[in-house]
């Protein structure tokens, strides 16, 4: 199948089974070159693909780099000091050994200016070495489908919700030749660096994270997906959907993706597939017109985020005629329309009882009851985030107590920003409910934490019974 260019620029385009990709030598003008070294940094996780388990004591090596270092007990692991680069990127080769598993290699990836490179290690007995491709090296690939052809009309995860995203997502890895089931945050923070590019603006990243999340959630939908049966996969790893590598991701287009986890994308109230492309960066800030008319130009998208337009606008200006639900809600509150909606999580003894309809403005809502002993109910959710110490955070919370209350429901709406080690910053909020059985809503904005942090979690506590529903914790992104 071959594809049209438009201005002579490469295409790529998501959601086909062909690629026409970005050439290396477009990813970022040339105005762009700093005449300051550039550095970056490095870190990530080890583990056992066998057992899952956390790696200690594995010697990470950057050999064009000349520095090595090891993974602590928990298999995480970092620089000291961050590693030179250059712009756009320096693309280096990582090695991981340790003792009783085979050498794990990953040669080519991009180490971006001003971010940090994060990888995800798996270890096995026998020796990996994986290559991080750039859009023209995929190009050069044998043009045969890199997997089976197939209508996209089965069913897998069959997600048939549209107000939250789906807690996976099953997978089609082409070279292993089999499905796996993956975090669906996960499964988007790895793809959004191998289909936008980490330098860019953050507003354009936001934009290509919810095209990104979209696309996958449309193909979760019943009569979407790529396989069906045992073993089946929603999508597949390669340009047939989105390029999925779960070896490497970035801080940057990890923020992109969890600044925009909860915003939610319809058109007539259902889900769409958000199909995009890379067109050029002469392309404008504007819905794009002719042969992909409805589909989102990557390069137009930077372009946006230059003239600084917000993330929420620039996919609008795109996929027009859609509407975003949620917008910067960390916390997937939506709607709770079934008991698979939303993951509160309980603290010792509380429970809850999910209720369809009749909360605040007609919503489902949640009955949180405490311990039948003593003690205060609690109900939280913790969030992924990159948290700077001056991230700030907007807390909102429909609240309701019941007459069968003695008294006002005293309510403790409770933030923690969790640091990727040291102390958390807590900070708590107070609110007495009447106890008339109305439905209010109560809205804090929390001081910043003062602390980087890799968590944040919403918690709401009460000694007495009361209901919930409408319930966010919403952080800016991007921005001018």
């Amino acid at each position: 199948m071959n594809v049209p260019t438009r201005n002579r620029r490469p295409i790529h385009i998501a959601g086909q089974a062909v690629l026409v990709a970005l050439a290396l030598s477009l990813l970022v003008p040339s105005a762009t070159v700093a005449a300051t070294p550039a550095t970056a940094g490095v870190r990530g996780t080890i583990h056992s693909a066998a057992t899952r388990r956390p790696v200690a004591g594995a010697i990470v090596a950057l050999p064009e780099l000349h520095v090595r270092t090891s993974s602590a007990a928990d298999g995480s692991f970092s620089f000291a000091g961050p590693p030179a680069t250059s712009v756009p990127y320096r693309r280096i080769t990582a090695v991981v050994t340790a003792p009783g598993f085979g050498r794990w290699t990953i040669r080519g990836v991009p180490l971006s200016p001003n971010d940090t490179l994060e990888l995800n290690v798996e270890l096995r007995e026998t020796p990996i070495d994986h290559t991080v491709l750039t859009p023209m090296e995929r190009s050069a690939l044998p043009r045969g489908p890199l997997a089976v052809p197939s209508g996209y009309t089965f069913t897998c995860t069959g997600w048939g919700i549209t107000l939250v995203p789906p807690p996976t997502i099953k997978v089609y890895l082409t070279q292993q030749i089999v499905s796996q089931q993956y975090d669906f945050a996960f499964y988007l923070t790895h793809v959004l660096p191998n289909e936008w590019i980490p330098s860019w603006d953050a507003d354009a990243l936001g934009a290509g994270a919810m095209a990104a999340k979209s696309f996958g959630m449309y193909r979760e939908q019943p009569g979407h997906a790529y396989s069906g049966g045992t073993g089946c996969a929603d999508v597949t790893d390669s340009v047939q959907d989105q390029v999925f590598d779960p070896t490497w991701s970035t801080a940057a287009t990890d923020q992109a993706v969890y600044a925009t986890l909860g915003t939610i994308l319809l058109k007539g109230n259902a889900i769409q597939l958000t199909h995009y492309f890379a067109g050029a960066p002469s392309d404008p800030c504007a819905a794009v017109q002719g042969q992909y008319t409805g589909w989102m130009s990557q390069w137009g998208t930077q372009t946006c985020g230059l003239q600084k337009v917000l993330w929420p606008a620039i996919v609008t200006t795109f996929y027009t005629g859609y509407t975003e639900r949620y917008v910067g809600n960390l916390l997937l509150d939506a709607n709770l329309q079934t008991w698979q909606t939303y993951a509160w999580l309980t603290g010792t003894g509380t429970t809850y009882a999910r209720t369809a309809s009749g909360g605040y403005g007609g919503l489902g809502f949640l009955t949180v009851t405490p311990p039948p002993s003593a003690g205060n109910g609690m109900i939280y959710e913790s969030r992924p985030v990159t948290g700077a110490p001056t991230t700030t955070y907007a807390e909102q919370a429909a609240l309701r107590c019941g007459t069968q209350n003695a008294t006002s429901c005293s309510i403790v709406l409770r933030l923690s920003c969790v640091p990727a080690n040291g102390a958390t910053f807590v900070n708590r909020y107070t609110v007495s409910v009447p106890n008339d059985g109305v439905w209010r809503i109560y809205s804090y904005n929390p001081p910043a934490a003062g602390i980087a942090h890799v968590t944040a979690q919403l918690s709401l506590i009460s000694g007495s019974t009361f209901d919930a529903t409408a319930t966010v914790l919403t952080a800016p992104y991007g921005g001018p």
